[in-house]
């Protein structure tokens, strides 16, 4: 993990006192104001595996689930013109909804242990395109 990478989480992190799926969100904003959105996945895969490795929980790292949420993030980043984490989820306020990629992915398709340990694409809505 980059020093620049593990500083925004820990900035997060001690901000916030938790990692929550809001955290989630802001961290993966973060990553996508500083890179392409291929390094932000990596970027975002590997600070969610090292706060799973802190709690003593590697296996609870999902990796269809994280490229997703990162992917819908940079969908609505893209036409955004916010200046602030703050500014913009207040813009897009769907994207708190846990729940969203149920619209995407069956229950059954994100338990799968293939989804959990790499990319699976959806099985029941695609993912909105970014451009």
């Amino acid at each position: 993990m980059r020093d620049r990478d593990l500083n925004a989480l820990m900035e997060i992190l001690g901000t916030r006192g938790r990692f929550g799926h809001r955290e989630h969100l802001e961290l993966a904003w973060t990553y996508l104001g500083q890179y392409q959105i291929d390094i932000a996945k990596r970027a975002m895969a590997s600070a969610i595996r090292h706060v799973a490795g802190l709690h003593g929980a590697p296996d609870r790292y999902h990796d269809t689930i994280t490229l997703s949420w990162v992917h819908l993030v940079a969908v609505h980043r893209q036409g955004s013109d916010a200046r602030s984490f703050e500014d913009f989820i207040a813009d897009h306020p769907g994207l708190l909804d846990r729940h969203l990629l149920d619209r995407h992915y069956s229950a059954e398709r994100l338990a799968a242990a293939d989804a959990r340990v790499g990319w699976t694409e959806p099985n029941l809505l695609e993912l909105p395109i970014l451009t």
